[in-house]
């Protein structure tokens, strides 16, 4: 029986990834630790690097995120760090937060939220995308590229280390 891969793995994962809507996240407001909590248990399958309350707290002082209100982070504040949490694999956080602006000019942010999540879950389960919501092409074509960047990345990543743990050391000669 062939040993199932680390790449292998992560595909099987994430190809059943679903990411809650706008109105399942918690609406009442959550402290930073729950915030941190929230968006690591989202983004668990996807692997990636974990958000701290550090980061959070530079990215409030630096107005990538708006500041929490008595110290209570928003469904949007929660949103914004679920984005940069899983663009940061291959985005700065300037281009995200521009990405982010670009997307909303013409769209609610919950709307392009959403509609975020289920082209997320479309490309992930190798589906067509949706064309549930009217959105300018470029700003669409934005999106899907932007996503196979990530996925493209971590796809990578998770190749990259199977390879390494399947090759065997090299001798090297004293000489």
């Amino acid at each position: 029986m062939k040993e199932i891969t680390d790449y292998q793995h992560w595909r099987e994962t994430v190809q059943h990834v679903h990411l809650p809507r706008w109105k399942e996240l918690p609406t009442l407001g959550l402290y930073v630790d729950q915030v941190v909590t929230v968006v690591n248990e989202q983004l668990a399958s996807f692997d990636v690097e974990p958000l701290t309350k550090a980061m959070v707290n530079n990215y409030v002082k630096k107005k990538v995120i708006q500041a929490p209100i008595k110290k209570k982070y928003a469904v949007n504040q929660l949103v914004d760090l679920l984005l940069i949490g899983f663009f940061k694999v291959s985005f700065n956080i300037d281009d995200i937060r521009a990405g982010i602006a670009q997307l909303t000019i013409d769209t609610y942010p919950q709307q392009a939220y959403d509609h975020f999540a289920t082209v997320l879950e479309a490309i992930l389960a190798g589906q067509p995308v949706a064309d549930d919501v009217q959105m300018d092409p470029a700003n669409q074509e934005l999106m899907e590229s932007a996503i196979k960047a990530v996925l493209a990345h971590l796809k990578a990543e998770h190749i990259f280390a199977d390879m390494r743990r399947q090759q065997q050391p090299l001798k090297v000669e004293k000489g």
